[in-house]
């Protein structure tokens, strides 16, 4: 029987999904104005990985070409 959190990570996993970022560091990211998305069920914290993904895209950041020189 499929789950319903199939496509949803723990904050453990998704700790070690990031490159083992510590648990402090993820409460940090969800905090933000621009926050780590993310659900709670039954207490804990579940995060969607393609919505991890796309927080992650909107973060990122182009060199200025200007300084590039």
């Amino acid at each position: 029987m499929p789950t319903l959190l199939a496509d949803y990570v723990d904050r453990a996993s998704l700790c070690e999904a990031l490159g083992d970022v510590s648990t402090r560091t993820i409460a940090r990211y969800e905090n933000q104005p621009d926050g780590l998305p993310s659900v709670t069920i039954g207490g804990r914290k579940y995060y969607r990985l393609e919505a991890v993904k796309d927080w992650l895209l909107k973060r990122e950041r182009h060199p200025n070409p200007r300084r590039a020189a």
